[in-house]
């Protein structure tokens, strides 16, 4: 049977950062799995749901939102857990079967309830516009991720889900970003409206940014071996 020792020597700063950043993630995501007791049932009268008892479930709504609700907290935490490359190297088949649930998540449940969810978003056409592009891309990302594993094209693999994770992250990001907006005393739309672009706009660019610099660097390293 397989150890999960790691020696002391592997904990490297990197390392160290990474599962710091992933463990502030989960604290987060459980910070945004709170309101769940108001959702089941819906309290119209509380947060999020405020102000939307009138399309509730007239316009279909509620389907996304269940779906979204459901289906994003799963991929934000087995996600997570993705990132272990002790996970990946030591245990490939538990590494599948969590991948297989997180694709199932945001393709069939995160993904589309987010997409529906686009129409009725606070903030008019500019989040509604930046709600959608997030929601299709991450299917995307995802998907595109997933026939690449499918294919056993490992590098393309990785590259698209962790797009794919960090456009789902970009939940996390949304509240981090409507908090400190809110100190430059813009109005409420506003603030949401910047706070929904940048959530996954800036961290895509990020992430694509250290993508090229690393790639550059092992394309360099090869050529000099």
């Amino acid at each position: 049977m397989k150890s999960f020792y790691i020696s002391p020597a592997s904990i490297t700063p990197l390392r160290w950062a990474k599962w710091v950043a992933i463990g502030f993630v989960f604290w987060i995501g459980l910070l945004i799995l709170s309101p769940f007791p108001h959702y089941l049932p819906p309290d119209f009268d509380y947060g999020f749901l405020s102000n939307k008892a009138d399309y509730f479930y007239r316009s279909g709504y509620f389907i996304g939102f269940y779906l979204h609700i459901a289906g994003a907290p799963i991929g934000l935490f087995l996600g997570g857990l993705q990132m272990s490359r002790t996970l990946r190297m030591q245990y490939p088949r538990v590494h599948r079967i969590v991948g297989r649930v997180y694709v199932t998540a945001v393709l069939f449940a995160a993904a589309p309830g987010g997409f529906v969810m686009a129409v009725k978003a606070f903030g008019g056409w500019s989040t509604t516009l930046c709600f959608a592009m997030l929601a299709a891309a991450t299917w995307g990302a995802t998907f595109i991720g997933w026939r690449a594993g499918r294919g056993y094209d490992l590098q393309q693999h990785r590259i698209w889900m962790l797009r794919s994770y960090v456009l789902l992250l970009s939940a996390v990001f949304l509240r981090l970003g409507h908090f400190a907006l809110q100190t430059f005393g813009l109005t409420p739309e506003l603030t949401y409206q910047l706070a929904a672009w940048i959530s996954w706009v800036i961290p895509l660019m990020i992430i694509e940014l250290t993508m090229k610099f690393c790639l550059g660097r092992w394309r360099t390293r090869q050529a000099h071996s």
